[in-house]
């Protein structure tokens, strides 16, 4: 059986299912342990994991040959349970449990839990990346506003530009060019860390989804005002299938090896001299809209990886 980790109505996740060939189900991490009943069971003769959603047949972990998991939901607790404390230890209690169901479950997954999370810090991307020989732009992650005037003032106007490490709905923040006027508030380093980068002049922005050893990338042309970041102006942008240079494509698939990741999309520039600029990769990121415009057969890839590695772990 393959397991999604996920959420409903999830346009990724269905479009996938339409491909799969063996059994799968997917499990709403918000479901547990409000609507999700655990059982694991350990002594003489009798060792067993496994799981129930409401309305839903008993699932072993000894029938899981695959698990996919992308973009999870929090942990769901009882809205009956109103005190602070007991919803802390509540908390506490399931997430230590669902861990240690994720290490219990010995199978193939896309991704691991634990590679999912660090494989989302820009820090390591940056420094594996240049490990594995693939080209980054010039970067400062700093909260010291002197560093960061230097950085910003060793180039031209609006050669720099800064970015947040992660989008949250609740500050969001778009990759933006650093104008005077930024440069004016550069004190206001001090109260969180900004990731500075030259900016990288592009004749092509590339998504690049990898689906274990297989790579789909396809090329975006966007309008010039969206030259610092393309998803800004997708709706208007061209896209079609690209091939990346095999030396590229080689260490793209070893920073994926030293990451631990079976998945990922990736955010490459092609420089008007040719060079390409890894920028970063997201190990949940979204494939459709790249995918349903250049017809590339990606959910068919992971559909095939899950259904394979089922296959071989369960028979």
């Amino acid at each position: 059986m393959i397991l999604i980790v996920s959420f409903p109505d999830n346009a990724h996740v269905e479009r996938v299912r339409e491909h799969l060939a063996r059994p799968a189900t997917v499990f709403d991490i918000a479901d547990f342990p409000h609507r999700t009943r655990l059982n694991v069971r350990f002594g003489p003769g009798a060792d067993a994991m496994s799981f129930t959603q409401a309305g839903q047949p008993e699932i072993r972990l000894a029938d899981i040959g695959a698990v996919w998991y992308r973009r999870v939901r929090p942990i769901g607790l009882d809205p009956a349970l109103t005190d602070a404390t007991n919803r802390l230890f509540a908390w506490s209690e399931s997430t230590e449990a669902l861990t240690g169901l994720w290490h219990a479950l010995e199978c193939f997954w896309m991704n691991p839990p634990a590679a999912d999370e660090a494989g989302q810090r820009k820090i390591r991307q940056l420094q594996l990346a240049r490990q594995v020989g693939l080209a980054i732009p010039d970067t400062l992650i700093t909260n010291d506003p002197d560093q960061a005037a230097a950085f910003i003032d060793a180039r031209p106007p609006e050669g720099v530009i800064r970015k947040a490490f992660r989008n949250i709905a609740e500050a969001p923040r778009s990759t933006a060019t650093v104008t005077a006027a930024d440069r004016g508030h550069i004190d206001d380093v001090r109260y969180a860390p900004v990731t500075f980068q030259a900016f990288v002049p592009a004749d092509l922005d590339l998504r690049v989804i990898v689906v274990e050893d297989e790579i789909f990338a396809a090329a975006i042309r966007s309008e010039p005002e969206y030259r610092t970041d393309y998803r800004l102006g997708i709706g208007s942008a061209e896209f079609s299938p690209y091939r990346l240079p095999d030396d590229v494509a080689s260490a793209l698939l070893a920073l994926h090896a030293r990451l631990g990741l079976a998945y990922g999309a990736s955010d490459f520039r092609v420089t008007p001299d040719g060079e390409h600029v890894f920028l970063e990769v997201n190990p949940g990121g979204e494939y459709l809209f790249a995918s349903d415009r250049t017809g590339q057969p990606v959910p068919q890839a992971i559909a095939a990886s899950l259904d394979r590695h089922d296959r071989q772990h369960t028979g």
